[in-house]
């Protein structure tokens, strides 16, 4: 008996690479936009609001994650969010891992 396996595609994931210092909180207004900019929001799993960096499409392609390395050198830590929703100048990420949290669960709302 043959196996049949599903038919795979390569695709390249576009990654952000971002420090603490870049995010800003949501209650801080952003400066004006150019034409390939957005407002990339990054969900949050503790009590408050989302932070927010502003993005650049590549391509006309918002990032499908962005990638935030944090921590010490002896201790450095990871927190990667997924991109979930693109309106054009509002582009929405989830928590896709983060490497301090032992485990958590993320709810669609």
């Amino acid at each position: 008996m043959s196996t049949t396996y599903p038919q795979t595609t390569e695709h390249t994931l576009l990654l952000a690479n971002v420090s603490a210092d870049q995010l800003a909180q949501q209650h801080i207004k952003p400066r004006p936009l150019g034409d390939d900019e957005y407002i990339a929001t990054l969900s949050t799993t503790s009590p408050g609001a989302p932070s927010y960096v502003i993005g650049q499409r590549v391509a006309g392609k918002a990032y499908d994650r962005i990638v935030m390395n944090y921590g010490s050198v002896a201790k450095p830590q990871k927190r990667v969010w997924q991109l979930s929703a693109d309106r054009g100048a509002q582009v929405d990420y989830r928590i896709f891992d983060d490497s301090l949290s032992s485990g958590f669960l993320s709810v669609d709302r």
